[in-house]
């Protein structure tokens, strides 16, 4: 190899180097791959096995409460209608007259006639203000100080009655929310809020779990930016020099060591690559931004928003009055005491006169805890079959074939109110470490921790699936970039030994 050849071969080595600085610059790789790290970092927590499986175990238990307060939410829930027929054919079954029969059930049954005579709940909702205004008057102070006494005194049930109206008015049509399934369907009701989040959002991490923590290792992806751009320089950097070294006339010795070392770092580029498990990760890593594309939509991202805080104010309607830890359960007396005593009227006539006034609302009170229901629930079963003369097994066939509705609330309630403060099969933390056991702590867990994730990320997560290059690109373009080094430096040992010899 002739000087001058030596010269161009070296300056030819530079270029390759100027090449792959130009396409980490020109292609923006540190931004983006920086904002891959970035999202990696920020979702780690979301990503682990034990929360994945816990995040099923939570949505399965947000859906078996929507599938129980769905039928008696609203009128549209159907309870509201089938109740009064069910009634009407059990009472002409068993030779009793309606009257006869809700007294009976008025009677043993408290709690669960208390929740039928609620049904819908939206019509409690209608009633609470005019509530409000009766305590006004009856108590001689103004509205606002009705509901500051019921704050102070009754926390529990002012939690529940204040939110309520919020659920019931957005039950089917959640205010503000704009939001679709992953295929294009809308999202409007809370029931599709929980079909969303659990067959898209929770299905997508079950999806790639694997890819995620596959990419998570080994350095993530933010050292390949500078990992190119330092070999770029070098590559410049060694050519240069030794193209100069070359005009100069630098022994052929020293030429053809060159050369080895130029082989020697497209050896380790191309080690590199497979070392790390740049293809399997990056090719996860391509799967998973495919598959997580829609969950980082910007505007579903603030659809995310508006939905589980929607499923948060649920949560917190229902945690006072499911079980008696909740609070609500003890204040229901004290707050009747209450008015008793600030009126000066007798508690029975109290009661009659919330009875008479606000049926719904005093059936919905007549209920707390729900968890009293569900103790009812197989007893009035019983109940209704010796009143009929069927067995208990046939009595739920009648309310199936007749008020499916009405079965759908009954069978699922126990695994609510039983699970409440325990939810089954749940091991989950928030990222903090902190246990989570109860829906409350399930609805923080998805409001403060997993959602916030989305929303910070939402940007980087955009950044990272640029168009072009797809992360894919990588492993094949670093294994060519080695190979032609390694050939490159081949050859040119070769001419540079075989003048030498």
């Amino acid at each position: 190899m002739g000087r001058k050849t030596a010269v161009t071969a070296w300056l030819g080595v530079s270029l390759v180097g100027l090449i792959v600085v130009i396409i980490v610059l020109g292609l923006g790789l540190f931004p983006r791959l920086t904002a891959a790290q970035e999202v990696i970092n920020d979702a780690r927590p979301a990503f682990t096995a034990e929360r994945v499986a816990a995040d099923r175990a939570a949505i399965d238990m947000i859906s078996v409460a929507a599938n129980t307060v769905d039928p008696i939410m609203t009128p549209t829930g159907g309870v509201a209608a089938e109740w009064p027929k069910l009634r009407a054919l059990v009472a002409q079954q068993s030779g009793l007259s309606v009257p006869q029969l809700q007294a009976r059930l008025d009677t043993n049954f408290p709690h669960t006639a208390g929740l039928l005579n609620a049904v819908p709940l939206s019509a409690v909702s209608a009633e609470i203000p005019k509530l409000v205004q009766f305590l006004s008057v009856t108590l001689k102070i103004s509205p606002t100080q009705v509901l500051a006494a019921i704050k102070k005194n009754f926390p529990h049930l002012y939690q529940a009655i204040t939110k309520l109206p919020t659920v019931t008015s957005g039950w089917n049509k959640v205010p503000k929310l704009t939001l679709t399934r992953f295929d294009g369907t809308p999202v409007t009701s809370v029931p599709q809020i929980r079909d969303y989040f659990s067959r898209d959002v929770i299905a997508m991490l079950e999806r790639q779990q694997d890819n995620f923590r596959a990419l998570d290792t080994k350095g993530g992806v933010r050292f390949l930016a500078p990992l190119l751009l330092i070999l770029g320089i070098i590559v410049i950097i060694f050519g240069a020099a030794l193209a100069y070294g070359a005009a100069k006339g630098i022994p052929r010795e020293v030429d053809a060591l060159g050369w080895i070392v130029v082989t020697v770092v497209g050896i380790l580029v191309i080690s590199l690559v497979f070392a790390l498990s740049l293809f399997p990760r990056l090719r996860g890593g391509h799967n998973l931004l495919n598959d997580a594309r829609a969950t980082f939509n910007a505007e579903r991202v603030v659809g995310d928003r508006t939905a589980i805080d929607m499923v948060a104010t649920v949560i917190d309607v229902a945690d006072p009055i499911v079980t008696p830890q909740g609070g609500a359960a003890s204040e229901v007396p004290k707050l009747v005491a209450f008015v008793s005593q600030q009126a000066h009227l007798p508690r029975p006539v109290v009661l009659s006169m919330l009875k008479s006034k606000f049926p719904h609302t005093t059936g919905l009170l007549n209920a707390i805890p729900l968890s009293a229901v569900t103790a009812e629930l197989p007893k009035l079963v019983v109940f209704v079959g010796k009143a009929v003369k069927i067995t208990p097994k046939q009595v739920l066939e009648v309310i199936r074939v007749n008020a499916p509705k009405l079965y759908q609330a009954i069978t699922n309630l126990p695994t609510v109110t039983s699970g409440w403060n325990k939810v089954p099969k749940l091991t989950l933390t928030r990222f903090d470490g902190t246990p989570v056991t109860t829906m409350e702590g399930v609805s923080g867990y998805f409001s403060k921790d997993v959602v916030p994730v989305v929303e910070r990320q939402q940007q980087n997560f955009e950044r990272v699936d640029n168009p072009w290059p797809p992360l894919i690109v990588f492993p094949p373009l670093l294994v060519i970039v080695g190979g032609l080094v390694v050939l490159y430096g081949l050859f040119c040992y070769y001419l540079t030994r075989k003048a030498v010899l």
